[in-house]
């Protein structure tokens, strides 16, 4: 038989070893490849963990040299992949990591498979060295035999046997032009038995489905080819994949006479890429489809949908309070929550459909054929009831509800980021008004997002140039009219003269983290406002700060109030706390941690908007607070509505019951004064005495001197610039 010199490869010396460089960090591969470029070595690099192991399935390395921390597949969980595979199982794998690694990082290092440690930064000397000696150590590579003449003779069994050897561990196969077995190496015959037996045809052990594609490649082969590749899946002991290289051996008078198939098992790379592949386009946790996978998606249901005229629904759901649930119990319970959340979203839905997880505890669920609007809402409403049923969580008893804002194909948005971004505008609608329940997008809310994504960009440009000014509002003593404090409040001032309200920024700087500076300038601006009292003569008046429910929730919000008035040095009881009701309640345990830090400080502590949240009297016992305050909303018709006078003098009891000091705020006339004070509130606050002043105007108050408290007769205007 004659075998093609054409598939026989070049005398060659021994095969160059190859190094792998693993990292993230395009700075950090171009400096491994400068200091080790001069090795003799191929210096081959990957990106990322996937990467690596898809570079391993196609070449064999004497040492990989990987970074531990990197985006997704991390080092340790490479190396354990590495090691899992028999070829690659005593690869040598040097860890680099920084100086600062513990010894836990270092030993689960060793655990998963590390031949040694790099420690980064090191002398290049000391790297090329370490990596020299695992080269040294490369076993030689078998050259591949020239075929001579002789070798070829006229004896085919000689010939196929040389080819064997030069490709052990290869299938080979010799094929008639029929695509009948003439000769097959023993890998064949173990894998397949006797389905490669005399008188059987290759395609025999072709996969069904790839069977056509093959028979026409060995039946009809391209034209002026003499060598191709290709790949299928074979069936011998289990289903495998094969990659072979396919050449032609042609009789004198130039028809093909045989075909010789050097084939090689891929079934572990195909299989690394369908992982690899699966990884990118799903989510490691829930094992849902990614932003990726969902965009991909979107974008071919919305192409066809276009064409026949139904609709796609997009849902873009957010889960209540999940944040409690991370603080509470842990990223491990958060986690678990999520998975369960993601088996019922799932459930919840048709086959058809598509449920995506695109972030922390964010999901999009995705309905095709769609005929009329009240079909995406029965699916809304199954899920709000699917994913609020209780469950059992290491041992807690969790209940969780969902927001939903849902956009439709096409009225909502033509293309796949338009609909995402509309249907999250309607979940925040939702979730701002109580959560649990869901809402379609509207314009009206596309125009109310662009003026609230204007107001963040705004936001960032005052706080970076100054633009936020304090006023400061006098509290009133309801028996003398004297001062005793002020309320410090935050205005906005604009090129026109108006403000903007802190009701329309401050939720805005919650939602976009900036709350923190802008709290934290508050804060030092009362501060210091306080040391210029000080040095005026009005050392004992204290000013009120209000710390938004966001500051209250870090960890060190006491310290900062601390600093604030270290630094000022002024007395730390001159500095009030004013807190929400609410924002105090969303955690109670860490609130009543937080309000003894605060208090230990020697502050004062009040809770402002009282009436409005859902405190617990339990907890408000436990409080160590001095204050509260009557909620603007119950004051305004105390005089005319009974179901108002009743809260504001239940509240007036419940204060001196529990020895707190109450104030009344959003006083704004003669009748209200005359109700607080003949009802032993202990403070006003409101327009009837002053409004909100600059700071100079402020001292002009205190040095005018107490308020007239009338409780009958004729009004007397209590106003700045009044008699």
């Amino acid at each position: 038989m004659f075998i093609p010199q054409a598939r026989a490869a070049p005398a060659a010396n021994q095969a160059e070893p190859a190094i792998l460089l693993v990292n993230d960090d395009p700075g950090a591969l171009f400096a491994l490849r400068s200091v080790l470029g001069d090795l003799d070595a191929d210096l081959v690099t990957a990106s990322s963990g996937e990467q690596a192991l898809l570079r391993l399935l196609k070449q064999d390395f004497c040492v990989i040299l990987m970074d531990v921390k990197m985006a997704g597949l991390d080092g340790f969980e490479t190396a354990r992949l590495v090691r899992a595979r028999p070829r690659s199982r005593a690869t040598p794998i040097v860890f680099q990591t920084s100086h600062r690694a513990s010894d836990l990082d270092r030993s689960l290092g060793f655990e998963v498979g590390a031949s040694d440690y790099v420690f980064m930064p090191t002398a290049p000397e000391v790297l090329k060295a370490k990596v020299q000696a695992f080269v040294d150590d490369a076993p030689e590579r078998r050259p591949v035999r020239v075929m001579s003449a002789a070798d070829r003779g006229d004896a085919p069994d000689a010939g196929i046997e040389r080819l064997i050897l030069e490709h052990a561990g290869d299938y080979v196969a010799l094929l008639d032009s029929a695509g009948a077995w003439l000769y097959t190496s023993p890998s064949y015959r173990a894998e397949f038995g006797a389905a490669v037996g005399p008188g059987a045809r290759y395609l025999e052990i072709v996969h069904v489905d790839d069977r056509e594609r093959v028979r026409a490649l060995v039946e009809r082969p391209p034209a002026g080819e003499t060598h191709w590749r290709l790949q299928y899946r074979v069936l011998g002991r289990s289903e495998r994949h094969f990659e072979s290289d396919a050449s032609l051996v042609r009789a004198p008078d130039g028809a093909v006479s045989q075909l010789v198939l050097i084939s090689r098992d891929i079934t572990e790379r195909k299989e690394m890429e369908a992982y690899v592949l699966h990884q990118s386009f799903h989510d490691s946790l829930t094992g849902l489809p990614n932003r990726l996978l969902l965009l991909d998606r979107l974008g071919q249901a919305t192409a066809q949908r276009e064409r026949q005229r139904a609709q796609v629904a997009v849902l873009f759901l957010d889960l209540d309070h999940f944040k409690e649930v991370n603080d509470t119990l842990g990223h491990a319970a958060g986690d678990r929550l999520l998975q369960v959340v993601a088996e019922r979203l799932a459930a919840s839905v048709r086959e058809g459909d598509t449920v995506a997880r695109v972030g922390g505890d964010e999901f999009v669920v995705m309905l095709v054929e769609l005929h009329q609007l009240a079909d995406a809402a029965l699916v809304a409403e199954k899920i709000i009831s699917a994913v609020s049923e209780t469950c059992q969580i290491e041992g807690s008893e969790l209940h969780v509800t969902p927001s939903i804002g849902m956009a439709i194909f096409p009225g909502d948005g033509a293309d796949p980021d338009t609909l995402l971004r509309n249907a999250d505008i309607a979940m925040y609608h939702a979730k701002r008004d109580g959560g649990a329940h869901y809402c379609f997008f509207t314009a009206q809310m596309q125009e109310v997002a662009s003026q609230r994504l204007a107001l963040g960009s705004a936001l960032h440009r005052a706080i970076r140039d100054g633009e936020f000014v304090m006023h400061y509002q006098p509290k009133v003593h309801a028996a003398s009219g004297a001062i005793i404090g002020f309320e410090a409040l935050i205005r906005w001032p604009q090129a026109d003269g108006a403000s903007i309200s802190p009701s329309l920024f401050i939720p805005i700087a919650e939602e976009t983290g900036r709350i923190d500076p802008i709290g934290a300038w508050a804060i030092g601006q009362v501060a210091a406002e306080l040391q210029r009292w000080t040095t005026l003569g009005f050392a004992d008046v204290p000013i009120a700060v209000n710390v938004s429910a966001l500051q209250f929730r870090r960890e060190d919000v006491a310290r900062c109030l601390g600093a604030a008035v270290d630094a000022a040095q002024i007395r730390p009881a001159m500095l009030e706390v004013e807190l929400t009701e609410s924002g105090v309640m969303s955690n109670p345990a860490q609130a009543i941690e937080t309000l003894h830090q605060i208090h230990a400080l020697g502050m004062t502590i009040a809770i402002d908007d009282f009436g409005t949240g859902y405190s617990s009297l339990a907890y408000l016992k436990r409080f160590p607070i001095d204050k509260l305050k009557i909620d603007a909303s119950f004051v305004r018709d105390i005089a005319t509505d009974p179901s108002d006078a009743a809260i504001v003098l239940a509240i007036i009891g419940l204060a001196h019951v529990l020895d707190l000091t109450v104030i009344a705020e959003g006083v704004e006339t003669q009748e209200q004064v005359a109700f607080l004070v003949a009802h032993g509130c202990d403070e006003l606050q409101g327009n009837y005495f002053s409004a909100a002043v600059s700071n100079d105007d402020a001292v002009g108050l205190l040095r005018r001197g107490p308020f007239c408290i009338e409780t009958s007769g004729e009004h007397h205007d209590n106003r700045t610039g009044g008699a």
